[in-house]
């Protein structure tokens, strides 16, 4: 996939929330360009919509995020997508993923049950990361994990990534920069006295356990046993003030609107819809490629020594 290619197929299926499409395809554009070895684990996989795009999968229009989908907790916090209503239809599929992954990995039954009609995945394990993995050691040449920072610990979960993979086997990984807090302001709302900050951040602050400069991550990996092999900055400081905010407060009432739509209805209007916030989104997308600043996360490749 080209790099608009990504662009294309990530708001195709986060067409209500575009920040997030935006978001998604620079990562995918980032992670790509690394191999994916088997046997690979995937690692808080989630309902594996965004690894099945980033392995060159795409939808059709009746597909998206908000087949299942529930907001009337929104504001609690709750994480809206934990439900479980809708199977993905066969001829909803229009490109299938490049490679398949040998196994997908999550603590929510509900995101694992949607993920199963991708193709992408060959088995399924529901198991709670923060918890010794439920695999032996020396299991895997690959581990690929985007949720490491929603655990309470860096260095132990880097370790039980070292413990399961092969000597010699390989952890691509995505983990926050202490910038990204400081880029995205919703994340300082005591710091501001503001109370729409705290409602707008719906929680993400607290549940968001760790982050780690470059430095710190690259003594923590060698001490682990890891060399660490490639390291990439993403997410620009305007690419993360973007996202912070976007749609998230509409967020509710559009699902609402949307959920009133008969499917033709709904087609016709989410075709409309992404043709409107496109333009927007690519030259977003091209100044993330263009910005010189440190972005607010770490892509990294690292090998078992």
């Amino acid at each position: 996939m080209g790099s608009l290619d990504f662009l294309d197929a990530h708001l195709n299926v986060h067409w209500l929330r575009p920040e997030s499409a935006l978001w998604d395809a620079i990562a995918s554009s980032v992670i790509s360009q690394f191999e994916l070895l088997s046997p690979c684990l995937d690692l808080g996989s989630g309902n594996g919509v965004f690894s099945f795009i980033t392995a060159g999968g795409s939808f059709s229009r009746e597909f998206d995020w908000y087949r299942n989908v529930n907001v009337e907790s929104f504001w609690d916090n709750a994480d809206v997508y934990d439900v479980f209503t809708t199977s993905i239809d066969p001829t909803w599929i229009v490109q299938k993923a490049r490679y398949q992954i040998d196994i997908a990995v999550d603590i929510k039954a509900n995101l694992v049950r949607q993920a199963f009609g991708l193709g992408l995945y060959q088995n399924f394990v529901i198991a709670d990361a923060r918890l010794c993995l439920p695999f032996r050691d020396n299991s895997f040449q690959m581990v690929f994990s985007n949720i490491l920072y929603w655990l309470p610990s860096p260095e132990a979960s880097l370790k039980e990534v070292w413990r399961v993979l092969r000597p010699g086997g390989y952890a691509l990984l995505c983990l926050q920069d202490h910038r990204f807090k400081e880029y995205c302001i919703s994340y300082r709302w005591e710091e501001l006295g503001s109370q729409a900050l705290k409602l707008l951040n719906r929680g993400r602050r607290e549940s968001s356990y760790w982050t780690i400069s470059y430095p710190e991550l690259a003594t923590l990996v060698r001490r682990i046993g890891f060399k660490l092999i490639s390291h990439l900055y993403y997410l620009s400081p305007l690419t993360l003030r973007v996202w912070d905010v976007g749609l998230r407060p509409l967020f509710p009432v559009l699902i609402k609107m949307v959920g009133s739509l008969d499917d033709a209805a709904r087609r016709s209007i989410k075709s409309e819809w992404i043709g409107t916030v496109r333009p927007f989104l690519e030259e977003l997308y091209e100044a993330e490629r263009r910005s010189c600043d440190p972005g607010g996360y770490h892509c990294v490749y690292l090998q078992k020594a």
